[in-house]
């Protein structure tokens, strides 16, 4: 059986690279840039794929922000680009203001890519429709009119995961709360356990009330 591929490791060669090229707009380092924007995908995929190390993947986003930036002033990388804005989007939640900031750049790139193929693109009114509504639902919570979110999806999630407190302190209170539930079965009723843990250590060590997807959605069975 083959090894399975470590993009850990890959992504640290892809920076070692990157450094050694730096920002000087050749081929070179625009390709070594773009590997590491792979890399943080692969590797925030993965994590949420496996359920461990999810922790990371907001610092991956920001990693990948940075590069994702820079090369969207170069029209080769759009494309590539405007596949591994949503990818990576994808790959993170409890992160609010993280993923406005990757929707203000879907955004971007959208609109390029419209400016040089001449029409609108069918994506472009839906970023600009999720873009509008994260901005005023984190607005509402920068504000405590928590009330006033709006919910996304099907389900219900409590309305102070919008907040900067909540966004500011989750990778490391889900990084405990793993810890805490080392070694236990990740089957059928793991939801549980984890969201259980999860609300004890955001109540315990930061002082934060938060429901349960569970709590918020009494009529909805989970496994």
């Amino acid at each position: 059986m083959d090894e399975e591929f470590d993009y850990r490791e890959a992504l640290e060669e892809a920076r070692r690279r990157m450094a050694e090229y730096g920002r000087n707009g050749s081929d070179e380092a625009l390709d070594a840039h773009w590997e590491v924007c792979c890399g943080d995908v692969l590797l925030a995929e993965e994590n949420l794929r496996k359920q461990d190390r999810v922790w990371e993947n907001a610092s991956l986003a920001r990693e990948f922000l940075a590069l994702a930036n820079f090369l969207e002033g170069y029209d080769t990388m759009l494309d590539n680009l405007y596949t591994a804005l949503r990818r990576m989007r994808s790959a993170i939640s409890e992160h609010p203001r993280l993923e406005a900031e990757i929707l203000e750049l879907e955004q971007t790139v959208i609109h390029r890519i419209e400016a040089l193929c001449g029409h609108e693109l069918e994506a472009s009114e839906e970023v600009d429709r999720e873009l509008a509504l994260y901005r005023q639902n984190i607005d509402y919570a920068d504000k405590g009119l928590f009330d006033k979110i709006v919910q996304k999806g099907h389900l219900r999630k409590d309305p102070i995961e919008w907040s900067p407190d909540y966004e500011n302190i989750i990778d490391e209170a889900t990084r405990q709360t793993y810890s805490l539930l080392e070694g236990y079965p990740r089957g059928m009723g793991f939801c549980f356990a984890y969201w259980s843990t999860k609300k004890q250590v955001l109540k315990e060590r930061y002082g934060l009330d938060w429901k349960s997807p569970s709590a918020m959605n009494p009529r909805v069975i989970f496994d």
